[in-house]
Parts: C-alpha cells; sequence; structure tokens
C-alpha cells in the first residue's frame, strides 16, 4: 500500500445502509455484467464509484446524501469471479467512523486489500466488483487500464482518491493529486472494442468502413498497425514534364486538349490524391505523408506545374515510414523545395551579396527546431524571468543560409550544364561546388561546420546538426499526434512518443515507422470513449469528405473531392503559405486549448460543410466530361439501407460505424424522428437523411 494508507480516502460519506451482497451470475459471461459509475460531490470536493444499482439509484436520488452527481465517467467490471477466468475481487473499504477517513478507498491488490483490513482506521464494507490485475504496468488484451490518484487534501477527511479509465483525464488530475498508475484492468464489451477500432480507423485511415472495421476485428490493433507499416503503393501519375510558365505556348502543341488543367494546375494531383485515398490499401503510409506535407511545405501556388508538385509529393508516400533525417536530406535537396524557399541559384556571398535566409529559417523554424527551446514534452523552457528562451538566433540562420549554396535546378536532357540550370523540377537539385561557400558557418548548439567541406557533406552535415537538436523529437512529433489524433495532446502524450524519436529501442533516432506506431498505440490514442473536454480535433475538410466518403463504400474517379475542399478553405496542394492551411499553434478562442483546424472554420466553410455532404448524400456526381476514363462518384446505399426500415436500428448502424457508439440520447431520439417522417418503405431516402444528419453533427465534424 502506499505512503498515505492511513488517510486513504475516496468519497466523504456514510455508508448508506443498502445492500452490497453480490447476485451471481452465469459463469463464462460473454460481456462485462456490471458497471462502476463515478460521482461527484462539490461541496465535499470527492469522488465516489459504485457498481450497485441500488446506491447508483439512491446517489441519483439524492439520498441518503444530497451533492452527489454522475461526471459520466464510467468503466466495466465483472459482478462475481466465475464470470471470467482472470477476475480478482475488489475490497471495499470505509473510514471506521470516529477513527479513521470519512471516506471510501478501493484496491483489486490482495496484499493491499489484506494490509488495509489489519488497519484499525478502515473497516472492510464488500466486494464491490470484480476486474483484472495488470501485469506491470500493462494490461491484457480485452481490458482497458484503471487508473489510481490520490488527493491529500488539507486533512484527512478531504483526502480522496479518483478512479479513471481515461488516461488524459488521469494525467489532469496531476497538478492537484499524486497519479498512482495502472490499479485494475476492466473488461471491455464487444460494443467498446469496436469503438476503438473505428476510433484508430479514423486516426489511421481516411476514415472507417465496414469491412476494414471486421478486418482490425480480426487481427486486432498492433498487428493492424503494423500491417499498414509495412503496406505501399500509392503514387501521382502527374509526371508529364512540361517548360514552367509557358501554358500558352506549349499547350496548343500538346495533344492534350486539356493541357493547361492537367498540367498546369494541381488538378490530376488532386484527384491522384482522393482516389488513392478513397480506394487504395496503404491508407496510414497516406495519412503519414498528408501530416508530413503539412509539416514540410511546398505550395502550388508557385510550383506551378503538376509533375513538379507530384515529384515533391511522392517524397512523403515513398518515405512516410523511413528516417526522419532522410526525409530531411531529401526536402533540402528537392528542386520543388529549392524554388519554393529560394534556396535553388542561392550563390556564395559575392561583391556584398549575402545568400537568401529564406530556406534555412523555415528549416529551423517550421520543419525541425520550431522557435523556443522546449522539453521533451513540448512545453517551454523558461529563462530566469520566465519568458521563452530563442532556439536560435539570427547568426544560426546566417550560418545555415551559407551552408544552402551553390545549388541550382536539375539539369534537363540533352542540356548542358549551367551554374544556374532553368527552372525543372525533373529531379533533385545539381550542385556546383563554385558557387558554394566553403567557409565556417556557426550552427546550432554552438556547433562550428568547418571549413573546406565539399558541397553535399556541407548540406548533410548541416542537416544532421540540426536534426540531433534535442528541440525536434517534440516539436515533430506534437504535429503529428495533431494531425493524426488530437489537436491538444498532453504533455505527456508528447514526451512518450518523442522518446521514441530520440529512440527506437535499437538506439536509432528518427525511425519514422516507431514514432508512427506510439502515436496510435499509445493510451492516450486508444479507449472506447475520451471524455477529457480538451480531447479531439476538427475533422479538416479533406479527411471530412473522404471520411464522409469511405463510410459509404464511394467509388470515385476523384475528380469532385479534389475539386469541393476549396470551399472549405483547403485547396489541396495550394497552401496559401509554408505555414500551411492552418497553424499548429492556433487556439480555440477564449480558451487555451490548441485547436488547429478551427482556423479554417467560418459561417463560410460551416454552410459549405453541410453543402458537400448534402450533395455526397442526395446529389448527382456525374462523370466530368473532359477527364478521361471519368466515373464520377457513386455512394453505396447497401448496409445502410439493410437497416433503415427501423429507425433505431439505422441509427445503432450508423452510431458504431461514425460516432465509435458516443451517439447521444438527445440525438438518438431527433435522429429517429427525422427518419420516421420517411415512409419506411423509402430505405433509401431513410438511410440518405440519416447519413446526413450524423455527418453534419458536431458529434461526427470534431473527432473524439
Amino acid at each position: 500500500m502506499t505512503g498515505h494508507s492511513q488517510r486513504i480516502a475516496t468519497a466523504a460519506f456514510a455508508t448508506f445502509g443498502l445492500a452490497v451482497t453480490m447476485i451471481a451470475t452465469p459463469a463464462a459471461a460473454l460481456e462485462p455484467t456490471a458497471q462502476v459509475v463515478e460521482y461527484y460531490n462539490a461541496a465535499l470536493n470527492h469522488y465516489f464509484v459504485t457498481a450497485f444499482p441500488d446506491e447508483a439509484a439512491a446517489l441519483d436520488a439524492g439520498t441518503p446524501v444530497a451533492g452527489w452527481k454522475r461526471t459520466g465517467v464510467s468503466f466495466n467490471a465483472w459482478k462475481s469471479p466465475g464470470e471470467s477466468g482472470t477476475a480478482v475481487p475488489v475490497c471495499r473499504f470505509f473510514g471506521t467512523p470516529n477513527v479513521g477517513p470519512n471516506s471510501h478507498f478501493y484496491t483489486a491488490d490482495a496484499a493491499e486489500c489484506a494490509k488495509v483490513k489489519l488497519n484499525p482506521d478502515w473497516t472492510h464494507e464488500a466486494i464491490a466488483f470484480h476486474v483484472d490485475v495488470p501485469q506491470g504496468a500493462a494490461c491484457a488484451a480485452g481490458t482497458a487500464p484503471v487508473y489510481r490518484s490520490f488527493y491529500p487534501g488539507a486533512n484527512v477527511s478531504q483526502s480522496n482518491h479518483r478512479f479513471l479509465s481515461d488516461l488524459t483525464m488521469h494525467q489532469n488530475m496531476a497538478s492537484a493529486s499524486t497519479l498512482e498508475g495502472v490499479v485494475m484492468c476492466a473488461p471491455l464489451s464487444t460494443a467498446q472494442q469496436r469503438a476503438d477500432i473505428v476510433r484508430l480507423l479514423e486516426q489511421s485511415t481516411f476514415g472507417p468502413t465496414d469491412a476494414l472495421i471486421a478486418h482490425v476485428t480480426a487481427v486486432g490493433i498492433p498487428a493492424f498497425v503494423d500491417e499498414q507499416l509495412a503496406a505501399s503503393g500509392s503514387r501521382y501519375s502527374s509526371t508529364k514534364y512540361v517548360p514552367y510558365g509557358m501554358v500558352l505556348t506549349f499547350c496548343p502543341t500538346d495533344p492534350n486538349p486539356f493541357c493547361a488543367r492537367d498540367y498546369y494546375t494541381m488538378f490530376q494531383l488532386q484527384t491522384d490524391f482522393f482516389r488513392n485515398a478513397l480506394t487504395n490499401d496503404d491508407q496510414l503510409r497516406q495519412r503519414t505523408a498528408f501530416a508530413l506535407s503539412q509539416i514540410l511545405v511546398t505550395s502550388g501556388l508557385d510550383i506551378r506545374v503538376a509533375y513538379g508538385m507530384a515529384t515533391y509529393q511522392q517524397i512523403f508516400l515513398d518515405h512516410a515510414f523511413g528516417n526522419y533525417e532522410d526525409i530531411l536530406v531529401m526536402v533540402t535537396k528537392s528542386s520543388a523545395m529549392g524554388d519554393y524557399l529560394s534556396m535553388v541559384n542561392n550563390d556564395k556571398p559575392v561583391a556584398g551579396v549575402n545568400p537568401n535566409e529564406n530556406y534555412a529559417r523555415e528549416l529551423l523554424q517550421l520543419f525541425a527546431v520550431g522557435l523556443w527551446e522546449s522539453n521533451l514534452d513540448g512545453t517551454l523552457i523558461p529563462d530566469a524571468k520566465g519568458a521563452p528562451i530563442p532556439a536560435y538566433d539570427q547568426s544560426t540562420v546566417e550560418g545555415f543560409a551559407h551552408v544552402f549554396t551553390g545549388w541550382t535546378y536539375p539539369l534537363l536532357p540533352g542540356g548542358t550544364q549551367r551554374t544556374h540550370n532553368p527552372k525543372n523540377f525533373l529531379g533533385d537539385m545539381t550542385a556546383v561546388e563554385s558557387n558554394h561557400d566553403t567557409s565556417a558557418k556557426a550552427l546550432l548548439g554552438d556547433f562550428v561546420q568547418p571549413a573546406g567541406l565539399a558541397i553535399e557533406l556541407d548540406m548533410t552535415s548541416a542537416v544532421h546538426n540540426v536534426f540531433i537538436d534535442p528541440n525536434v523529437a517534440p516539436f515533430v512529433t506534437k504535429q503529428l499526434i495533431q494531425k493524426l489524433v488530437t489537436g491538444h495532446p498532453s504533455p505527456q502524450y508528447v514526451a512518450r512518443v518523442a522518446s521514441v524519436f530520440n529512440n527506437n529501442g535499437q538506439g536509432v533516432r528518427g525511425d519514422m515507422k516507431a514514432v508512427i506506431r506510439a502515436i496510435l498505440l499509445d493510451p492516450e490514442a486508444r479507449g472506447d470513449v475520451k471524455l477529457d473536454p480538451g480531447y479531439g480535433k476538427l475533422r479538416e475538410p479533406v479527411l471530412l469528405v473522404a471520411s464522409a466518403a469511405r463510410a459509404v463504400n464511394t467509388r470515385t474517379d476523384g475528380v469532385y473531392f479534389g475539386g469541393i475542399v476549396k470551399s472549405l478553405d483547403q485547396d489541396l496542394f495550394n497552401a496559401p503559405s509554408v505555414f500551411n492551411y492552418y497553424p499548429p499553434d492556433y487556439t480555440l478562442p477564449g480558451t487555451t486549448l490548441l485547436g488547429p483546424e478551427f482556423a479554417l472554420h467560418n459561417a463560410s466553410t460551416f454552410i459549405n460543410r453541410d453543402n458537400v455532404i448534402n450533395t455526397l448524400a442526395f446529389g448527382t456526381i456525374a462523370p466530368s466530361a473532359t477527364y478521361p476514363g471519368a466515373t464520377g462518384s457513386q455512394p453505396d446505399w447497401t448496409a445502410l439501407q439493410a437497416s433503415a426500415a427501423d429507425a433505431n436500428a439505422l441509427a445503432d448502424k450508423l452510431d458504431a460505424l461514425l460516432l465509435h457508439g458516443t451517439m447521444s440520447p438527445t440525438m438518438r431520439a431527433g435522429l429517429a424522428t427525422a427518419i420516421n417522417t420517411i415512409a419506411a418503405t423509402d430505405t433509401l431516402t431513410r438511410a440518405k437523411t440519416a447519413y446526413y444528419l450524423v455527418i453534419t453533427s458536431s458529434d461526427y465534424q470534431v473527432e473524439r
């Protein structure tokens, strides 16, 4: 037992005199048979849990002690040990009147239970329920960890324990409580396990489908993640070279009647993206590549040829699960990035003209280090006056700017090498030693890059200097968590993933495969329900329309979706600046919560979101007459129609598929009312209406 055993407490009120004997249930029950419900008393500042229905009913009625309210927190248990071969009893104690604390305490640890029974301050009341126990800090598959925290209070009567199955909420107790870790493992129902699978698919794919849910159910979450980490295949087809900025002279000579659209805009790239996202199997690779493209940003507003942007974006598809240092090197050498951030044709100092600092600055500020020194958990390190400490200064930017000199566009086939080659994105930039500054350079961490290095080594050594900076792990992993899981990740979550970035367990730093696996399998990512109010994120437009389409197995050529997200302020591959479509540090107005995607959310995009889903549900997305092989987009309503005659069954189906079982009674009632205004025989309209109402609800658009 912990060192505060003399004042263990959970909730300050006396035993109700209600029956606490256990009711036997048949052995080998397939589903948990008890629910442990949490209450809170604001006057006492105490939490209390009970698995006894009569006791819960009394608390709900305000007797025998008023002021207890349900918090919405609960977890499962077994009523008796015979229902599970591994379950153990949970001892329930109450402080001995006039001797011990005026509170309750629960433990599934047999040794701790025996010790408390010998303590005269405590009275053993009953076996409260049955659960599994952790092995170390881990719970077996099919169970969820229950975390215990201890609030000491100013005296014995104020002390209190809290039991939570939501790690984010548990960690938020740390400011006033001692976090004691995992103390129980609560059994999960079939519905809860499915809910966690749906949440995983929201995080690791472009949207759950019935087929994928069934597959993950069969193989398990870790195995599915490993399958996805091994999957590959998606490519961009926009690879035809066209001369830059010559649309008016080149296109009249090209046989493609849609030359300007296909080669001089991002149309084909956008179309490829959505076709791949909705149909290809390498879902996690595509999601990770999309996340990386929003950290290491270029834009078609500047790279105005499809093949150039396709070549750049293919870096992320090909190397999403490689090493982040290699990704930084490839991005640095990319002719598209060189053009976008002015590294191409950036020459050594001549006649008082210093090298361009654009790429050097953004590499540090946006791609790797960030502006301020931070801890492993992403929190800022303050100076003696409490102000943040800059991660680098102007002299560091200048040092890197001198490193990134001497690179020009790749040579066109049949061309003659120049010190400044003509604009071309067919490959990596070409090194021109004579234009490179070979002087010593001051870089990060007081490191001075020695003079005389060849241009390639100078660049790769400088990128390595950036890569090993301690800021990189929290800066990059926090953004990846934001893109995949939650917009306001806890510092503890960031620290756990950043630790994996620093060392994948085999001494390798920057292993993206290990990082993505850690993000998705972290306890804060997993779970059937998330109750912490700061958890979750707004579905950004690309993910909203993709997930909505995948939910109804939409067959598509990608054309409609590539164009429609622009109306939602996310013009795919045409980011308005190097700062992406939205900033990672955008804070929800009136709060301290990060909500990056909400920077795109306004009255106009709110309405447009509904209109897009309305078209998908009720409109016709016909093939484009100008796109060869066009098929349009056709949702498949078969699965929803099968349940549509029964409003409750249809609500259950949509709840499980789209909301992972979190549909509120109010929403369910409203949905049923709307469905029942339509004839039961018109299953197609009923299915479309229910789908539209759920997809456009805040419950769906804010992914939790």
